[in-house]
């Protein structure tokens, strides 16, 4: 009961916004959910930044958070779920990035067979020369399956900024990749 009741007071003063609490917390937690993401992921670097992620989660959502155990399952609950978050997230970015070479295949259809994976390489530096702007709301539509308004709201800009970057991010692809099919042809 005397755990219990100590539990309840963590949850309490962190709730409060007690710095000395959350340190506490992250120091006696961090060691030991690093190593259980990385049991999952195999990754050193991705389990820390999946832990940090998480601990600074529970600090900006601590007035919020309904914590039914102990702070320790949670954040081992919560921890979980984050790096399941970028599983799925990685799984839809490759299944986009597939979808994308597909199209590449149809587009690059006159090109040489043993020249294919080469266009592809340069299409995805086609999207890297994006203005980085243009460029971070295209990946978030294209392959983070973002929607417009979504964007528009993270990003801080309206709905038609979106779809205005967008659609000059497609040009300048469909431009680049109809220069490479003529300089193809003409080698031919």
């Amino acid at each position: 009961m005397g755990g219990s009741k100590n539990e309840k007071n963590i949850i309490s003063t962190l709730k409060e916004g007690d710095e000395n609490t959350f340190k506490h917390i992250y120091s006696a937690n961090y060691d030991k959910l690093c190593k259980y993401v990385y049991s999952l992921s195999n990754n050193a670097s991705l389990a820390e930044d999946v832990v940090q992620d998480t601990l600074m989660y529970l600090w900006q959502k601590r007035e919020d958070m309904h914590i039914r155990s102990s702070v320790s399952a949670y954040l081992y609950r919560s921890a979980f779920n984050r790096y399941m978050d970028i599983c799925r997230k990685e799984k839809r970015q490759k299944t986009l990035m597939d979808d994308l070479k597909l199209s590449a295949i149809i587009e690059f259809e006159g090109f040489e067979e043993d020249k294919k994976e080469q266009y592809f390489v340069l299409l995805e530096n086609i999207i890297n020369k994006l203005p980085e702007k243009r460029k971070e709301i295209f990946i978030l539509n294209k392959i983070n399956s973002y929607k417009y308004k979504e964007i528009a709201d993270m990003k801080g800009i309206s709905v038609r900024t979106v779809e205005s970057q967008i659609r000059k991010a497609l040009i300048t692809i469909r431009k680049e990749v109809t220069q490479l099919k003529f300089s193809n042809n003409q080698r031919v």
